[in-house]
C-alpha cells in the first residue's frame, strides 16, 4: 500500500471514528447533523403531540392504545434488523405484550387487528427494508431513542398518578395532587421541548430513569442504565452514518423526516384522547376554582 493510500485510509477511518471520553459520552457530530436536517418536522410533530396529549397520557386507556399503535413498528424492527444494528437488550416487543396482557387480558391477540394507519406504515417500512437495512435503521434509531427519553418522562408522570390512587376517588386531596402532578409534568415537558439543541444532546440531563418495573408498565422499563444503552445505540449510528456517502446520507435524512410525518398519522388514531383531556382539564378547573374560592373567603 502506498503512503498516499495509507493516509487516505487513515482519514476515512478517522471520519467514522466514534469518540468517547472518560464519562462515556459519544461524539455527537453526526447526531447534530441529522437533528438539524429534521428539526422543522420534528418540532412540528412535538408541538402537535404535546397539544393533543396535554393531559391524556396519564389515562390508562389512552396509554395502552398508544402503545398498541406503535407496537407493530417495534415488532417489525426487531424482526428485520440484525443484532449489530439493534442489540437484544433494546428489544421491547415481549415487554409490550406483557403490558397488553395485563390491561386487555391474556387473550388480547385473539381480537387484535392492526388499524389501517399502522398497516400503511408497515407497508412503507417493508419497502424501506427491501431497499436498504441502513435506511430501516434510520427509523429504529429514532424510535428507540424516543422510548428511552420521552418514554421515561411519560412513565414518570404515570407513576406519579398511580400514587394518587391511595386517596378515595374524587376526594379533594386527589384532585389537588393530580393537578399539581399534571402541572409539574407539563413544565418538565415544555423545558425538554424548548431546550437548546446542544444542551439537549449533551449537557441537559435526561429524565430520571424509571427504576421500578410496575406490573403493566414494562414497555418503558429498561433494566440496563439508559445512558449506557443510548451511548451504545449512538455508537452504532456513528459507525453506520459515518460510512455513508453524501447521496446515502441524504436518503437517510429523508427517511428520518418521513418517520416524524408518519408517526403523526399514527398518533391521530389513538383513542380516548379528547375524553381524557376534558376529564383532566375539569380536575384542574375544579382545583383552581377551589383555590380562588378559598382565597376570597380568607380575605373577607
Amino acid at each position: 500500500m502506498s503512503t498516499d493510500e495509507a493516509t487516505t485510509d487513515a482519514k476515512a477511518a478517522k471520519s467514522t471514528e466514534i469518540k468517547s471520553n472518560d464519562d462515556g459520552c459519544v461524539d455527537m457530530s453526526f447526531t447534530k447533523e441529522v437533528r438539524k436536517a429534521t428539526k422543522d418536522v420534528h418540532n412540528l410533530t412535538d408541538v402537535l403531540i404535546n397539544a393533543k396529549f396535554a393531559f391524556a397520557l396519564s389515562d390508562d386507556e389512552v396509554w395502552y392504545d398508544g402503545l398498541l399503535v406503535f407496537y407493530e413498528l417495534y415488532k417489525f424492527f426487531e424482526a428485520n434488523l440484525p443484532e449489530r444494528l439493534l442489540p437484544k437488550e433494546l428489544h421491547r416487543v415481549a415487554a409490550f405484550e406483557r403490558d397488553f396482557a395485563y390491561f386487555y387480558g391474556a387473550d388480547w391477540q385473539k381480537s387484535y387487528e392492526p388499524r389501517p394507519a399502522v398497516k400503511t406504515y408497515l407497508a412503507a417500512l417493508e419497502k424501506v427494508a427491501a431497499k436498504d437495512e441502513v435506511l430501516l435503521f434510520a427509523y429504529a434509531f429514532q424510535m428507540y431513542m424516543a422510548l428511552m427519553s420521552g418514554g421515561q418522562l411519560l412513565q414518570k408522570k404515570r407513576m406519579i398518578a398511580r400514587k394518587l390512587w391511595n386517596f378515595p376517588k374524587g376526594s379533594s386531596e386527589q384532585k389537588q395532587k393530580q393537578a399539581e402532578a399534571e402541572a409539574a409534568a407539563a413544565t418538565e415537558a415544555a423545558a425538554a421541548l424548548n431546550a437548546d439543541e446542544d444542551n439537549d444532546l449533551v449537557a441537559r440531563p435526561m429524565p430520571e430513569q424509571v427504576t421500578i418495573c410496575q406490573v403493566g408498565c414494562e414497555a418503558t422499563y429498561f433494566p440496563v442504565g439508559i445512558p449506557i444503552l443510548k451511548n451504545k445505540l449512538r455508537r452504532i449510528f456513528n459507525e453506520v452514518y459515518g460510512k455513508l456517502d453524501d447521496e446515502k446520507r441524504a436518503e437517510y435524512i429523508e427517511e428520518s423526516r418521513n418517520l416524524f410525518r408518519m408517526n403523526l398519522e399514527l398518533v391521530r388514531t389513538v383513542k380516548g384522547v379528547n375524553r381524557a383531556n376534558l376529564r383532566k382539564l375539569a380536575i384542574v378547573v375544579v382545583f383552581i376554582t377551589g383555590i380562588y374560592v378559598a382565597f376570597k373567603l380568607a380575605v373577607k
